[in-house]
């Protein structure tokens, strides 16, 4: 029987131990046991790497239904709050508006002319006789401007022409006439008890009510 043994020519005295003495050598069991726990940690850590992961993860996941609910919540509170500023604007608009009319009221209207009402309606539709179709909805902003105002009455004439230059000079406005069109006006006597610049009324006094409805143009 023979043995084979190598001499490091580098380290005179001692033998030399092969790759085979590593493993079937006296140390070789204690060596063959460290490997195998080097590699079951390995294998250990590889197969605990994505449990890591996925017990990371299941956290936000468990969480995607109440994040999906608040955020339902949040997006209906923008969309009220978006709701709401467009109603504020339109307001806005409104007042802004109104506040252009009763100006050019105010500059148009003759000192002899008393104003007792001012106010916006809405154009009622006209029923549908007996047989015939239902009258088509009414487009959304259409409304009338009625004004009700009142003056002495004088002899002559002079009433007719403060009304027609009042009414003419409130249609050529600007602020009025982009917005309103004439839609009808009357006027007749009234035994209503109202104070009238100008000089003082005597008991029997006679005045004309005046009635003007201005159509809002549709848009």
């Amino acid at each position: 029987m023979t043995a084979r043994f190598s001499v490091d020519l580098l380290h005179p005295g001692r033998v030399a131990k092969t790759w085979q003495d590593w493993f079937v050598g006296t140390q070789g069991r204690r060596r063959l046991l460290l490997t195998a726990v080097g590699f079951g940690v390995v294998l250990v850590i590889v197969a605990a790497f994505p449990l890591v992961i996925s017990w990371r993860l299941s956290g936000p996941e468990s969480d995607l239904p109440r994040l999906r609910q608040d955020l339902a919540r949040r997006d209906g509170d923008v969309r009220v709050l978006k709701a709401d500023l467009q109603a504020l604007a339109v307001e806005a608009k409104r007042q802004v508006r109104w506040a252009e009319v009763m100006t050019a009221l105010s500059q148009q209207i003759p000192a002899t002319l008393k104003l007792l009402k001012v106010e916006a309606l809405r154009a009622a539709a006209s029923p549908a006789g007996p047989g015939q179709p239902a009258p088509a909805a009414q487009p959304a902003g259409e409304g009338e401007l009625r004004i009700e105002a009142v003056t002495a009455l004088k002899r002559g004439s002079p009433n007719m022409l403060e009304i027609a230059q009042f009414m003419a000079g409130l249609m050529k406005d600007s602020a009025v006439n982009k917005r309103f069109q004439l839609k009808n006006w009357e006027i007749k006597p009234t035994s209503a008890t109202v104070t009238v610049s100008g000089p003082a009324q005597g008991p029997g006094e006679k005045f004309l009510q005046i009635t003007i409805v201005l159509s809002e143009i549709g848009r």
